[in-house]
């Protein structure tokens, strides 16, 4: 169980109604990634998140979220280029939000990734995805957790 030492931090940022699309086994080739996202983008459809990764064994994967208003759209080019590269599977979940904590100093930016993952690990609230950057971190969540994934963080970070 987390201790009740409250961790200060900058600030705390959620966005509801969105949609995770995944595709996965992507043959290692450049300029896929590049593609992916300039349709994307010309669909008009603004990415909340991105979160890659390269397995070791000549694929890789891409998880983006998008606000549910542009999930089908989103899901849609998806599937086109997953055909087109002959990627494993794409996947879809149009129910997750996100929840980013951002951090004061950048040097103590692992305090606050451990910080919040464990209060939301001891709430059982099962993080999907992270994202990370020098002055923040986002974890995907199920949306049903989101109201309370925010008392817990609330509960964990002393915020502005």
């Amino acid at each position: 169980m987390m201790d009740n030492k409250r961790v200060e931090a900058g600030g705390l940022i959620y966005k509801d109604h969105i949609g995770m699309v995944e595709l996965i086994g992507i043959p290692t080739h450049p300029g896929i990634g590049g593609r992916y996202f300039s349709e994307l983008a010309d669909a008009g459809i603004h990415v909340e998140l991105i979160v890659t990764l390269y397995d070791g064994d000549k694929c890789d994967h891409i998880l983006v979220c998008v606000g549910r208003n542009n999930f089908e759209a989103a899901i849609a080019i998806t599937e086109k280029i997953h055909e087109e590269v002959k990627s494993h599977a794409v996947i879809h979940d149009d129910q997750v939000a996100l929840v980013c904590i951002s951090s004061l100093d950048f040097d103590e930016s692992e305090v606050i990734a451990g910080h919040m993952f464990r209060a939301l690990g001891d709430s059982d609230i099962n993080i999907q995805g992270i994202s990370t950057s020098v002055s923040s971190v986002t974890c995907m969540i199920s949306s049903q957790d989101l109201d309370k994934a925010l008392t817990v963080l609330r509960q964990a970070f002393i915020l502005p």
